[in-house]
């Protein structure tokens, strides 16, 4: 597991499912977002406080409705005061997309989001889709000003 911003931390792998329990009571890590073909991976012991699983093996294969959900949720977790663990069965690097989702949904520019995930502690370099990421932040935008509008209106 490694820390990679203020309350979200990566891992990967078979070791902290099956050792959840301990892990959560160590770390103070009560929500997890669990990336794995196929079906979730039983987390042994207390069910996380907030959980999301997604089906999702590799970047490539996330949908901008699966950034949306990915990024709303770590940002939701992070809002109520809760520490967040990146997880794919796959390995850690494999959690990097939901990362950048998060930054671009808190507001950051896709190109320093994309900066952030290229950097230590992440794998270097980071191959992904810098036009992916530039659509998903434009549409965030857009999103984040119609909900403005729609709350000036209420």
């Amino acid at each position: 597991m490694t820390w990679v911003e203020d309350r979200i931390y990566a891992a990967g792998g078979d070791h902290i499912p099956h050792t959840w329990g301990e892990f959560a009571e160590q770390t103070g890590i009560k929500a997890v977002v669990h990336l794995r073909p196929g079906g979730p991976v039983v987390f042994c012991g207390p069910v996380p406080d907030a959980y999301l699983w997604l089906g999702i093996a590799d970047e490539g294969e996330a949908t901008p409705e699966d950034r949306w959900l990915a990024g709303r949720f770590v940002a939701e977790c992070l809002r109520v005061g809760q520490k967040v663990l990146l997880h794919s069965s796959l390995g850690r690097h494999r959690t990097r997309w939901v990362f950048v989702s998060w930054a671009i949904v808190e507001g950051r520019s896709a190109q320093a989001a994309l900066r952030q995930a290229g950097a230590k502690p992440w794998l270097s370099p980071y191959h992904t889709s810098t036009e992916v990421w530039d659509d998903f932040a434009r549409e965030v935008r857009r999103g984040r000003r119609h909900a403005l509008a729609g709350q000036a209106g209420d």
